[in-house]
């Protein structure tokens, strides 16, 4: 990775991005902050990775370092066997085999799901991503993939310091390395991480093919990358619909089609095998994830209504009001001018927290997909097509 700011400039950085992750690593694991041995190896060897940088004004050094140390913490509360709190990646381990068994996983009586028969609600990119880790050792390394996607936007919010500068980057890296919600979101067998670190490589694809001249092929690459996140959990597409709102605002059909061709085209291929053998169960799971959950829980309007002792909607009332909320959202925002594509994001980041909060079941994972692209906005606000790195 090469730096353009004075040298000055990325030691401050580098210094920054390893403060955050010293004081997230004193932040310690029980009531009485003591440090697990990763926790503790990782904040004796801080000093070391300070000196070098001081040394070497390399922000590799700080990077390495970073990225290391956010999978160590990861892979040392990896659970043995693949286990985890939540059943989504078992589910989705089970689809899998189900389809390599010439099966359809959208009409399957699920067993991995608390409780068994719940239906399997994400498309079929999300096997797809997985597919690899499940070849190569089943559960473990279906939920392994989580860690693997994690170590991929680490990577990405460093490079994005092309765009933003280091002084944005190293924070960001540090927050999304050490924070321990995300540590634990990407090993407790959810999979909002990995769609959180496709959509950020989405908008870095995006933004590599604005800096090469906004190409048709660059931007059906960027589609298409947009197209796996939403083929992951539908609950992507605000994030992937408001880039394509940015294009055709500042460059029309040329570039908008592109993209969308990607994106809707890759979702369409991966969908097709499973519209053709049973259309009616397809289209029903897609849709059985606004309501598969009947209780109220997490970070929403209707847990703090019941907090407040205030009256709560059933489900499908709530329900109709997420949908509307979410439509409507989604409809003003892709009607806004945007000029830059950090503003595209910001709105994307808006809608998809506005579904949440009006949702009654939002558990913390939700936020891991919201997390990386939320830590890289910044820099997408700081940076303006054809005017190179805005200073810092």
């Amino acid at each position: 990775m090469s730096d353009h700011d004075p040298a000055e400039r990325v030691t401050v950085a580098g210094l920054l991005g390893l403060t955050v992750f010293g004081l997230l690593l004193l932040s310690g694991r029980s009531g009485d902050l003591l440090p697990s041995a990763a926790r503790l190896g990782l904040f004796l060897a801080l000093p070391f990775a300070g000196a070098a940088l001081w040394w070497t004004r390399r922000m590799s050094v700080v990077v390495a370092y970073l990225v290391l140390g956010g999978l160590l913490l990861r892979l040392a509360d990896f659970p043995p066997g693949g286990a985890g709190g939540s059943d989504v990646l078992a589910t989705v381990n089970e689809a899998i085999g189900v389809v390599i068994g010439g099966g359809n996983p959208y009409d399957h009586v699920y067993q991995a799901t608390r409780p068994a028969g719940q239906p399997m609600p994400y498309p079929p990119g999300a096997l797809l991503v997985h597919l690899p880790g499940y070849l190569w050792s089943g559960l473990y390394g279906v939920q392994m993939t989580q860690v693997v996607l994690a170590g991929m936007a680490m990577l990405l919010l460093a490079g994005l310091a092309v765009i933003g500068s280091w002084v944005l980057a190293l924070p960001a890296v540090a927050l999304y390395a050490g924070l321990p919600n995300l540590i634990n979101l990407s090993i407790d067998g959810s999979n909002d991480t990995g769609t959180g670190a496709l959509l950020l490589a989405a908008l870095v694809v995006l933004v590599w093919a604005l800096r090469r001249g906004a190409g048709s092929a660059e931007l059906l690459a960027a589609g298409l990358m947009s197209g796996l996140a939403l083929a992951t959990k539908q609950s992507a597409l605000p994030l992937v619909a408001l880039p394509l709102a940015y294009l055709w605002r500042v460059d029309g059909l040329r570039a908008a089609l592109p993209y969308l061709a990607g994106a809707a085209g890759l979702f369409l291929l991966l969908s097709a095998p499973f519209l053709l053998i049973g259309p009616d169960a397809y289209l029903r799971q897609m849709l059985s994830f606004a309501g598969v959950h009947a209780d109220v829980y997490g970070w929403n309007i209707w847990t703090f209504a019941q907090n407040m002792r205030w009256p709560v909607w059933d489900v499908p009332a709530a329900t109709l009001l997420t949908a509307a909320v979410g439509g409507i959202g989604l409809i003003v925002a892709l009607a806004l001018p945007y000029r830059r594509l950090g503003a595209a994001v910001l709105a994307g980041l808006a809608v998809t927290l506005l579904v949440l909060i009006s949702a009654r079941w939002t558990t913390y994972a939700y936020f891991a997909m919201l997390a990386p692209v939320a830590l890289a906005a910044p820099m997408f606000l700081r940076w303006e097509r054809g005017a190179g790195e805005v200073p810092a």
